[in-house]
């Protein structure tokens, strides 16, 4: 079952425009999906009271939180600090079922930075029952953003070097699926690469929806065609890029990829992706980004009193 609130967005590769956007509501889940936001819900109150126990009981062995900033905590680190987790409620709910992994996704404010976050929380399938593997949160532009991120730099004609990501990537996983789904990835990439959006356009649930590092509205897959057909158009060529560290997890006919990627120009991007396979095909459900910002220096810090 998938339910969820859509955007109808139109952009281009250098500009956007909003042409509507469809009022907000919270989606009611039934079966898994239910028992998933159960799941959600005893998890946010484990973090509002600091209950590390409930917490814990709840968190994936592999979980990673990643703020707004894009700095990432491992289970270990986090739950001694369950405050710092601490947000409004949620609102914009959604719930994406894709069998073994469920999403919960949606948006709250920050009280502590007096920000507003898109949120993606994703829920896998364990033999104990449902775990949260992955808490991302990607700040929202307080303006429309002129120009879209998260696709890839301009080659501006010079030479493209796309060995990493488009041949190679520093990732071996043992797991066979876990190979394919990277392998198809990679095929992505290089669609990417030379603009063909007719070998895009298959890797590509119809349902796809990709949350940019920008803070813009969320991307979906009429949204990326177009912006494609239109870099075909223009001749520009947008190099991937490179991967420098990247995690599958499949779970049957479901997989989740954690990566970190940088670009020839601009920051780091802290990526989750959702694959799906459908017809004996992996193809990509869901994306997120949200930028590495570099931490503070030490000039930056106030001075000790």
């Amino acid at each position: 079952m998938k339910r969820f609130v859509s955007f109808v967005f139109f952009a281009a590769i250098f500009g956007a425009a909003v042409v509507a956007v469809l009022p907000s509501r919270t989606v009611v889940a039934a079966g898994e999906g239910q028992a998933v936001l159960q799941a959600d819900h005893a998890l946010l109150q484990a973090i509002a009271k600091g209950d590390k126990a409930a917490a814990d009981a709840l968190l994936d062995a592999d979980f990673t939180w990643t703020d707004r900033t894009g700095k990432t905590r491992t289970k270990a680190e986090i739950l001694p600090d369950l405050p710092a987790l601490a947000a409004e409620s949620d609102t914009d709910l959604q719930v994406r079922d894709y069998d073994q992994v469920i999403l919960v996704r949606g948006a709250h404010r920050i009280p502590s930075q007096d920000l507003d976050v898109r949120f993606v929380r994703a829920w896998v399938k364990r033999p104990a029952g449902w775990r949260a593997l992955i808490y991302q949160e990607t700040k929202i532009a307080e303006h429309l953003p002129e120009h879209r991120q998260g696709f890839g730099s301009p080659s501006g004609g010079a030479p493209v070097d796309c060995d990493n990501p488009c041949k190679t990537v520093p990732y071996k996983p043992e797991d066979p699926a876990a190979r394919e789904v990277v392998a198809m990835w990679q095929a992505v990439e290089r669609s990417v690469l030379d603009n063909d959006v007719d070998a895009w356009i298959p890797n590509f649930t119809d349902d796809f929806i990709f949350v940019t590092p920008d803070g813009g509205p969320p991307l979906d897959k009429a949204d990326r065609i177009a912006m494609i057909k239109e870099l075909k158009r223009t001749a520009t060529v947008l190099v991937p890029p490179k991967v420098q560290s990247m995690q599958v997890w499949p779970f049957g006919d479901s997989a989740v990829m954690r990566s970190e990627h940088r670009p020839r120009s601009g920051k780091t991007l802290h990526v989750t992706r959702v694959f799906v396979k459908r017809a004996g095909h992996w193809q990509i459900a869901f994306g997120q980004q949200t930028t590495m910002e570099p931490p503070p220096s030490a000039s930056a810090l106030p001075a000790p009193k």
